[in-house]
């Protein structure tokens, strides 16, 4: 079903009653007024308002709340990425444990991969960029707290890695997989590689546990007084490693994880390399999402084993952690949106009348000058604004005096031809009348 429109008047005439044709109402000129300020206040609405949209959905203030955890049977995702300056053969226990005694095997296994030690320039000074990024983050990281967590609420995933997208960029603060962090180890044969890279996911508990490096012996066969003999023959080892991940749970390159980029020089092979973490809860809200993340902070003991000072261990390198009990909830302390469409509504009147005060003063200020120091020019600008609105009516009346009023007009054009004065166009003099034979 459609609607049209029809004229029944003169067809003689379709142009001008085509122009003079309205179908957007307006408003009667003597219902407006105009103003020196125009516009302003439009405009001043419009960025003010724009501003408030803005600050209320980024730039809120960060507000953190704690609770206690009670995901206690919670399994975490334990992120590692270590390369040791060793062969892979001279690592014979890799594993962890915990206090619930399970299987090594029970939490998974890391991947061992024989690489070079020395990386090439490239990767030196791409691995040197990240470690004076973590370091300037973990010395600041009270005053970019609040950054970095509206940062994560804005873009959670900036860089999310995907197996289905070999180049995918990596996360920050993580050697990418697609680089080559030792260009020549397609050079030399896999036996001569003087490093291992030990790198995976595995899947803890929320109890305290402890993840070990150390070094082993190697069995050696050999002929001893006509026997032949199987004898385990300690391999050297050298602890000297640097971290490019380590990282709990759901991975957030903006998370400051303390660990990466760390690199530890050990000159002697009798030395333990201890880190204590501490792993923190985090819950991240999101407006319709939530991100569960893990802060941990950790203490480093480099220590020489020596028996004479009564220092004793096993060399190699153990990461125990332990969990905290409190659960850290991070969220935008935003207002309610009744409360904002409140506030919204008294900015735009606000703004409205204190626009009219101003201008009202302006206008005052403006006519008191003139009155004071240009009579003149004030009594010929108060003259023709006086004319003004009088010659406007005479005008618009006298254009649509020989054209057809348009249809949805004729009520409107009928009230003012009623409302018009016509005594101004009588003759102010009566007629003489002649007298009669």
């Amino acid at each position: 079903m459609t609607a049209t429109l029809r004229y029944r008047g003169d067809k003689s005439n379709l142009l001008e009653f085509a122009k003079n044709l309205d179908a957007f109402k307006k408003v009667p000129e003597k219902y407006t007024e105009t103003s020196e300020i125009g516009g302003t206040p439009a405009l001043m609405i419009v960025y003010l308002v724009y501003t408030e949209l803005h600050y209320y959905w980024h730039e809120t203030e960060i507000v953190y709340q704690f609770e206690p955890d009670i995901a206690l049977d919670e399994q975490v995702q334990m992120h590692v990425d270590i390369t040791v300056a060793m062969p892979c053969a001279s690592l014979s226990g890799v594993d962890l444990m915990d206090e619930t005694q399970q299987d090594v095997f029970a939490y998974g296994t890391l991947q061992r991969e024989g690489v070079w030690w020395e990386m090439s320039e490239h990767d030196r000074l791409q691995f040197q960029a990240i470690q004076i990024q973590n370091h300037y983050l973990r010395e600041e990281f009270h005053s970019v707290a609040d950054v970095l967590f509206k940062d994560i609420m804005r873009d959670p995933h900036p860089a999310r890695e995907s197996a289905s997208k070999a180049h995918a960029a990596p996360p920050p603060g993580a050697l990418p997989l697609s680089v080559d962090l030792h260009g020549q180890h397609n050079v030399q044969p896999e036996s001569k590689f003087d490093a291992c890279r030990l790198h995976g996911t595995l899947g803890i508990n929320k109890v305290a546990g402890v993840l070990h490096l150390v070094g082993g012996a190697q069995p050696v066969v050999g002929l001893f007084e006509d026997h032949w003999m199987i004898e385990l023959r300690r391999m050297p080892a050298n602890f000297t490693h640097r971290i490019n991940r380590l990282s709990f749970g759901q991975y957030s390159g903006r998370i400051v994880q303390p660990l990466e980029g760390d690199e530890i020089v050990i000159h002697e092979e009798a030395t333990t390399v201890q880190y204590f973490l501490k792993v923190v809860p985090t819950e991240i809200h999101q407006t319709f999402t939530t991100i569960n993340a893990f802060q941990y902070a950790v203490t480093e003991n480099v220590r020489k084993l020596d028996s004479e000072r009564n220092s004793y261990g096993s060399p190699g390198i153990y990461f125990k952690y332990d969990w905290s009990a409190l659960k850290i909830m991070v969220r935008n302390d935003r207002d309610h949106l009744v409360t904002f469409a409140i506030r919204l509504c008294s900015i735009i009147s606000g703004i409205i009348v204190i626009s009219g005060a101003i201008n009202a003063l302006l206008l005052g200020i403006r006519s008191r000058l003139l009155r004071t120091f240009a009579p003149v020019l004030y009594n010929r600008l108060t003259r023709a604004k006086a004319a003004a609105p009088d010659a406007a009516f005479l005008s618009s009346h006298s254009a649509k005096a020989g054209t057809a009023p348009p249809v949805n007009d004729l009520l409107h054009t009928a009230n003012l031809m009623a409302s018009v004065d016509i005594s101004a166009y009588l003759p102010t003099t009566p007629p003489k009348l002649k007298a009669g034979l």
